[in-house]
C-alpha cells in the first residue's frame, strides 16, 4: 500500500512539472512570436561564450538599455532558441500594440467559452429549453 502511494506521488509529481514546463513553453512562443511580428531581430548565440553571456540575462522578459544614445529592447531566451530578441522604439511600441490586442482578444475568447459554459448548464439535466 505505501509503495503504491509512493508512485502516486511521484507520479503526480512528474506530470505537475511537465505540466509547468508546456505552459511556459507555450508562453514562450507566443512572446516571441510577438516579438517576431513587431519587428524584433532574433540573434541565436551560436559560440559557447555567447550562450555563457546568455545565460547570465533575466530571461523571458523585455528589457530596456541605451546603445549608442538610442533605446535598445531587448529579450533573452536561453531555453527554447538560446538567442536574443533585440528591436528599437518602434518596434517595440509595435510589440506593445500586439500584446494588448492579443490580451484583449485572449480575454473575448474566455468570456465566449464562459458563455457558452453558462448556457449549456442554464438547462441542467432537462438537456435543453424542451426537455430533450
Amino acid at each position: 500500500m505505501i509503495n503504491k502511494l509512493k508512485v502516486f506521488l511521484v507520479l503526480f509529481l512528474l506530470v505537475s512539472v511537465i505540466g509547468c514546463a508546456a505552459i511556459q513553453s507555450n508562453k514562450t512562443q507566443k512572446q516571441e512570436q510577438l516579438l517576431s511580428a513587431a519587428g524584433f531581430a532574433m540573434i541565436p548565440a551560436t559560440t559557447t561564450a555567447e550562450l555563457e553571456n546568455l545565460n547570465t540575462l533575466t530571461p523571458h522578459k523585455v528589457l530596456f538599455s541605451v546603445k549608442d544614445n538610442k533605446p535598445l529592447y531587448w529579450y533573452a531566451d536561453p531555453t527554447e532558441c538560446r538567442c536574443v530578441y533585440t528591436g528599437d522604439q518602434a518596434a517595440y511600441q509595435r510589440y506593445e500594440q500586439l500584446l494588448t490586442e492579443s490580451q484583449i482578444a485572449n480575454e473575448v475568447e474566455d468570456a465566449a467559452i464562459s458563455n457558452e459554459v453558462a448556457e449549456s448548464n442554464m438547462w441542467g439535466w432537462m438537456g435543453g429549453p424542451w426537455g430533450w
